[in-house]
């Protein structure tokens, strides 16, 4: 994939050609054959020029144009949340957030301006979204005017010769833009230059095979092979979202990683299962478990992989490139280069799944009809533990379990006295298991133990110890027990008090407690016998209600003291350049750095989670991404950290 960083200076070399022609000291070497010269608008050039043009392809989820590309960084608003992008990594995440969204039209919006890059590297800045439509619309590309499928390793150099082919100049090559555009000065009618390649030079291809050619002949087979081998995936991969995921789910796979320049630098064991989490095992000898799904794309078919830490290296958003034979590969851009993942099927991995079970025993109580209610859910069991996929299911014989056949549909609620049922584990190879699952029903005569207490914690509002506590909140009904006699409930400040059935609590939904912490005793008692009874303690807590530990008037003082600055965006620091000066008689925040001022607003609030401080009217490019409201969540005279949602914000004050 080809990205634009930054332009180099054109080569000034041509318009000095013929004062160094002229010179008398120059070097005197045989002609250049005559197939090593690279001609200008000779099928080679062309070749050439296209497999270093710019990608337009790889944002086209956001930009929904061929003929360009985004300059990074871009900004959009998807919804009331801002997101900066600002690397290719950022370009993937944003691509696989945008899935979530592929029946929906105009859901995000751009922050203008910003700038697109074509395939010949010339710049436009774009300052509206009608302006953008429009070169959308105008998007002609002819189907081979990029070559995506091989790149140039470099530095590559050509050596330059005047008409008596003296060598006057050797150009060092450093990056795609920087070929592409000395290749386009070769046609210039007012050049009269020859030049040749000098090899050896080696090409990548995206699946991370390297090949060295040695002359013009090599380069352009190489060139043509890459083509081929484009639209060969593109054949061989013709295959449906549903087949693909198929293939996945079949069995375990041998993973082995290669970085750009074909070098093997991880192997893993990947099994993915039909939960949407993947299992990796690697050395260290340890199981991780990760997340994995499928999207669509122009491009094709990506592999989405998360949630990995010691096994990141399988993290990221990997496109389908070949799935020929037992195996599958996969390439993902990293700011390294094009790295591959090769996935090689390894059905013995997956029989590992019939280790997490045996055998096992259910009790419950007996309830209407001398039968109890048994959960067979796959939590009751410890089926939701197994990092394996697998097939389950219930049966009432063991026979029909061997055959597969009457299983059991309502697994949550399934009502039976003493007996037992037959679990079959099932695994995606078609391998399968028969576990016995033995169901006791039994007389509890626990007709109290059906109600417990938790603590109940509030937020001290006005930092005076007292709030007003719903005492209902703290008491609730065990799962699956069985009430066999009603029960009366009191609450009460002191223990003997409880157990004597003496001065219970009037208010109950709304009582103010005497001590911070405090106990209160709940007796619970059964109607037709109050004799037979239980006293259950209930903890009541205050806490702070800042966790910053600085009240709403102590921010303001801070704020409007000095300038600030944002050091830390979400672990970036580019709207450091950004200063804040909170005015104090007012509600406006002056926003200003060498280019722009902003006069936004702000104000604070308490809330019961802390102080917020809120920005709105932010109207700038990138620093428009602070509008909103802000959590303070570490306060102190000259720094405050906040937070909102996953975002976080650090401040910091200068005084000069």
């Amino acid at each position: 994939m080809k990205i634009n960083v930054n332009h180099l200076l054109v080569y000034t070399f041509f318009a000095l050609i013929f004062f160094t022609a002229c010179q008398d000291e120059t070097t005197e070497i045989n002609n250049p054959e005559e197939q090593e010269m690279i001609v200008a608008d000779s099928q080679l050039a062309r070749s050439m020029g296209n497999v270093t043009a710019n990608y337009g392809e790889y944002d086209n989820f956001l930009d929904e144009s061929s003929c360009f590309s985004l300059e990074l960084p871009v900004t959009i608003i998807l919804g009331d949340i801002t997101i900066v992008i600002e690397t290719l990594d950022d370009l993937d995440e944003v691509e696989d957030l945008f899935s979530q969204y592929e029946n929906e039209e105009d859901f995000f919006d751009f922050v203008f301006p910003l700038t697109i890059i074509f395939n010949d590297y010339t710049e436009v800045i774009i300052e509206n979204e009608e302006q953008l439509e429009t070169f959308i619309s105008n998007c002609e590309i002819e189907e081979d005017e990029v070559i995506e499928c091989v790149d140039f390793v470099y530095p590559i150099s050509f050596s330059v010769f005047n008409a008596n082919f003296n060598i006057i100049d050797t150009v060092i090559i450093e990056s795609d833009e920087a070929l592409y555009n000395f290749l386009e000065e070769l046609s210039d009618d007012d050049n009269a230059l020859v030049v040749s390649l000098n090899y050896p030079v080696t090409l990548v291809y995206a699946n991370g095979e390297t090949v060295e050619v040695n002359s013009n002949q090599e380069l352009s087979d190489a060139i043509e092979a890459a083509e081929m081998d484009c639209e060969d995936n593109i054949e061989e991969c013709d295959i449906s979202l549903q087949e693909l995921e198929n293939i996945l789910l079949e069995c375990g796979f041998d993973a082995e990683f290669y970085s750009a320049n074909s070098n093997l630098t991880n192997t893993l064991q990947l099994q993915f299962n039909t939960s949407g989490t993947v299992t990796a095992t690697g050395d260290p000898t340890v199981v991780e478990t990760g997340e994995w799904d499928i999207i669509e794309t122009e491009l094709g078919y990506k592999l989405v992989i998360e949630g990995f830490e010691t096994f990141g290296v399988a993290n990221g958003l990997w496109l389908l490139t070949d799935c020929e034979g037992n195996g599958l590969d996969f390439t993902k851009e990293t700011n390294e280069g094009l790295v591959t993942m090769r996935l090689e099927l390894n059905c013995d991995i997956g029989e590992d799944v019939f280790n997490c079970f045996g055998d096992f025993e259910i009790e419950e109580c007996l309830g209407p009809n001398n039968e109890a209610e048994f959960n067979l859910g796959a939590s009751t069991i410890g089926l939701v533990d197994c990092p394996f996929s697998f097939f389950a299911s219930f049966h009432v014989t063991e026979a029909d379990a061997q055959a597969n056949l009457n299983a059991i549909a309502d697994t949550e609620s399934y009502w039976s006295s003493t007996s037992q049922v037959y679990l079959r584990i099932e695994s995606e190879t078609g391998n399968y298991e028969i576990f016995t699952i033995y169901l006791i029903a039994q007389e509890c005569n626990n007709v109290l133990g059906c109600l417990q207490t938790t603590d109940i914690v509030l937020c001290d509002e006005n930092n005076d110890g007292i709030e007003n506590f719903n005492l209902y909140e703290g008491l609730y009904e065990v799962e699956n027990c069985v009430v066999t006699d009603p029960v009366n409930v009191s609450y009460h400040e002191t223990l003997a008090d409880a157990e004597n059935a003496t001065n219970p609590l009037p208010e109950v939904t709304s009582y103010s407690n005497v001590t911070n912490p405090q106990t209160v005793y709940v007796r619970i008692e059964v109607v037709a016998n109050p004799n037979i009874f239980q006293v259950l303690e209930m903890g009541l807590f205050l806490e702070d209600c800042n966790p910053s530990g600085c009240t709403e008037e102590d921010v303001d003082n801070f704020l409007v003291t000095c300038i600030w600055n944002a050091v830390n965006f979400n672990g970036s620091d580019n709207l450091m350049n950004w200063n804040f000066d909170f005015e104090p008689n007012s509600q406006t925040v002056v926003i200003y750095n060498n280019e722009s001022t902003i006069d936004a607003t702000w104000t604070t609030s308490q809330s019961e989670e802390g102080v917020m401080v809120t920005f709105t009217n932010v109207a700038g490019p990138n620093i428009q991404a602070i509008t909103g409201e802000w959590l303070v969540v570490e306060c102190e005279e000259n720094r405050l950290q906040l937070i909102r949602d996953n975002d976080f914000l650090v401040l910091e004050r200068t005084c000069e």
